[in-house]
């Protein structure tokens, strides 16, 4: 799903520049995040985070999920680790129940981390930082798997050593070594790390078993909050009030925009054709399409735009000037329908499945009273 959008060009010939998208469309982030229908420990937190505050997640042997890369070569890694940082092997660092996680536990998946740095020193506060995601990703994956463990879950030995060989061969790729080379460079064993992959695909077992959503409860869904999927067809034109670097304009070149603006809504109203209008005047990509921003619904755009389109009826133009970051919109509607279950099904079983993994693992951090330590 595009993070940011006006409309839903899958419904319509045209196309929207990504640049111009965000002048429009509310963030994603305010609480319309999907989550992928494949779950992963590695994305839990990031779903429950709804993408506000990022959480770094590390794979369990320290193959990160964010852009750091190794590009200084294993020689560099292995001689000058930049940041190195030693913890107390018995010291407990989180809890979950009667579960610790110690400093021994921690330091395993600090120090390839910390190798993957290179010459980039961290900081204090970024090591801070991993600390707490590296934490609240082990307090995560172990509570799921005590509730697993609870409910029976199980992992053949096949899908171990599967798990195994794909973590290593990932290995040898981020790391540029062996697996005994690696097993050896952080004081490892193929046991200890088959022992944390087990609880990891136990938990992500359970996890995918209880948050899985069907086509038929999608549906369900779908039938008895209709009015969620209602979505207007709109055109616009744009008159900016920016400059190309995005910086406002003065409020003498405002105003003399905002005129303009002004004289080409009372053409629009006076019955002038408005997608030729659009193609004249506006300052947006949609001009060559006569300003058709395609099919949206509710919370699709920014409020002032939003207030306006959803005022009106079909092929009304809206009677003033609608102001927004960006510039001066006059804003016609162009049409009206229920989305289809079809075409929102695939978005509808992400987000009831994200929903139900939200609340699962509220209430597991509740049941397991999760606690990291300072």
């Amino acid at each position: 799903m595009s993070e940011d959008k006006i409309a839903n060009n899958n419904k319509s010939s045209n196309s929207i520049d990504k640049n111009e998208e965000v002048m429009y469309s509310k963030s994603k982030q305010e609480g319309q995040i999907k989550s992928e229908n494949k779950i992963s420990i590695k994305k839990i937190k990031q779903i429950k985070s709804n993408n506000i505050i990022k959480i770094v997640a590390i794979s369990l042997v320290g193959i990160m999920c964010l852009g750091v890369g190794f590009s200084y070569g294993k020689n560099v890694g292995r001689e000058l680790p930049a940041t190195a940082k030693k913890y107390r092997a018995n010291k407990v660092f989180a809890t979950v129940g009667d579960v610790s996680i110690t400093g021994k536990q921690l330091q395993n998946r600090m120090e390839p981390l910390f190798y993957l740095q290179g010459k980039s020193k961290l900081t204090d506060e970024e090591i801070s930082a991993y600390e707490y995601s590296m934490l609240d990703y082990m307090t995560t994956t172990e509570m799921l798997y005590l509730e697993a463990k609870s409910n029976d879950i199980e992992v053949s030995e096949d899908e171990i050593e599967e798990e195994y060989e794909t973590t290593m061969s990932s290995i040898s790729q981020s790391f540029g070594m062996a697996e005994d080379e690696y097993l050896k460079e952080f004081d490892l064993t193929e046991d200890y790390i088959k022992k944390d992959l087990e609880k990891e695909l136990i938990a992500v077992k359970y996890m995918g078993k209880v948050t899985d959503v069907t086509e038929e409860e999608a549906k369900n869904y779908y039938d008895k909050n209709k009015d969620e999927f209602f979505e207007v067809r709109g055109s616009h034109i744009l008159i900016k009030t920016t400059d190309d670097e995005g910086n406002e304009l003065s409020d003498d070149e405002k105003a003399k925009r905002k005129e303009k603006a002004q004289k080409i809504l009372k053409k629009a109203k006076a019955e002038e054709d408005f997608a030729a209008l659009a193609k004249e005047y506006s300052e947006d990509t949609s001009s060559t399409n006569g300003g058709d921003l395609g099919f949206f619904k509710k919370g699709d755009m920014v409020e002032s735009f939003e207030n306006a389109i959803f005022s009106l009826e079909d092929n009304q133009i809206y009677d003033e000037i609608v102001e927004t970051d960006y510039g001066y919109h006059i804003i016609k509607k162009t049409g009206e329908q229920y989305a289809s279950f079809e075409d929102e099904k695939e978005d509808l079983i992400s987000q009831l499945s994200y929903n139900k993994q939200n609340t699962l693992l509220d209430d597991l951090e509740a049941k397991y009273e999760i606690e990291i330590k300072e």
